[in-house]
């Protein structure tokens, strides 16, 4: 019991982790919204680009940071990436000149990309049998972190306008401290598991699943291009389209990563339950009538509540896909929490300049039903995904 009460404490605090670091990425569209309102940028695909230019840094460190994770235990990593991430954002605010805004953001970029790998290695290691909780903990904090971003820098806007981007900093730095205290602890855990999980690969013959994982990228990449372009433009959907004042507008984010934390709560127990493949392509399919519902009205109340159960849905699948690619890739754990959360948000980050133009030339409406279209084929593409466990009955019953 002490030890699972340990590993559980450790959750805990790698979730707070999780928070802080995706409280920069949270924020981010919120703050580019009031700097386009503010004229410091000009046009949606300004700031689609802004949000590419984090993502292909992301893109581009997320296998090398994952790669150096599993070579060698690395804890360190996830709080140097944390400090990082917040310091790419936290000066923006300050910044006319947008090749320095671009700048500035891909360090946010190499800052993500350098602490989901360990932080979900770690995540991995402490959760222990019950993997899909676990892994649901960990990811919750990164739900937290998108939902307070927004009414964290806008509650900082209100009394020091775009100079309150530097209040990024704090969150990072109070767990950048704990984290280090832990360093040497975090090591000692991590190398015992590998040990451990090295005789046990040796004894079993487990190998990777490199076409389940391509296939899972798929799937990772499609859902990416949906959720992040709809969070990219949320803001400025609420604002152009439905009229809200920009302070609401900015919240939009909020009540879609508040329904998504409460979500992957729920998710890693429902996949221990009924199975991990199988629990994402229900979720998945789950998700195409809000998104349908969502666009097909133009008022704020309804948009709100067709937005709650698609963000729910949405969010109820991502830790059983990181739980997925970790099953599928055994001796690189630290790779596949790369690629399923760092490198499918890339992905995401990349196609959004794409549909900036889209609402640039035809507007938001014609945005949101391209993220709609991309729901759909997530929804297809979850049932190529291999299945990786039965269910917990039919283990049970066998």
């Amino acid at each position: 019991m002490t030890n699972q009460n340990h590993s559980y404490k450790e959750n805990l605090l790698i979730m707070g982790g999780h928070m802080a670091d995706d409280l920069c990425q949270g924020s981010l569209p919120a703050i580019l919204a009031f700097m386009y309102q503010e004229g410091k940028l000009s046009s949606y695909a300004d700031v689609a680009f802004l949000i590419m230019a984090t993502t292909i840094v992301n893109a581009i460190a997320q296998p090398l940071t994952g790669y150096l994770s599993d070579r060698k235990p690395r804890p360190y990593l996830m709080c140097l990436g944390m400090v990082i991430a917040a310091l790419g954002v936290a000066f923006i605010g300050f910044i006319d000149n947008y090749f320095l805004l671009c700048a500035a953001v891909a360090l946010n970029g190499i800052g993500v990309a350098t602490f989901h790998p360990s932080a979900g290695k770690l995540a991995n290691i402490f959760a222990g049998k019950k993997v899909g909780r676990g892994m649901s903990i960990f990811s919750v904090g990164g739900n937290i972190g998108y939902a307070i971003g927004p009414l964290y820098f806008t509650a900082g806007y209100l009394l020091f306008g775009l100079k309150a981007t530097v209040l990024i900093l704090i969150p990072a730095l109070i767990m950048a401290f704990i984290f280090i205290k832990r360093n040497r602890k975090y090591l000692i855990y991590s190398k015992r598991t590998e040990a451990r999980t090295r005789r046990h690969l040796n004894d079993a013959t487990i190998k990777d699943n490199y076409l389940g994982t391509f296939l899972l990228v798929l799937l990772v990449f499609a859902r990416s291009a949906a959720m992040f372009s709809l969070t990219t433009f949320l803001p400025l959907y609420f604002m152009h389209e439905l009229g809200q004042k920009e302070e609401v507008s900015t919240l939009a984010n909020t009540i879609v990563a508040g329904a998504g934390a409460v979500a992957t709560l729920i998710g890693g127990p429902m996949a221990d339950r009924f199975g991990f493949t199988q629990w994402v392509r229900f979720t998945s399919v789950v998700c195409v009538p809000f998104g349908v519902l969502f666009i097909l009205t133009h008022n704020p109340l309804l948009s709100v509540a067709a937005l709650i159960p698609l963000s729910l849905f949405y969010y109820a699948a991502m830790s059983p896909i990181v739980v997925i690619g970790q099953k599928m890739l055994p001796q690189h754990v630290g790779m596949a929490t790369g690629i399923t959360i760092g490198l499918g948000i890339s992905f995401g980050g990349i196609i959004a300049p794409v549909l900036g133009n889209l609402g640039d030339k035809f507007g938001l409406d014609a945005t949101m039903l391209a993220v709609v279209c991309l729901t759909g084929l997530s929804a297809l593409l979850s049932f190529v995904v291999p299945i990786v466990n039965r269910p917990v009955k039919e283990k049970i019953s066998a």
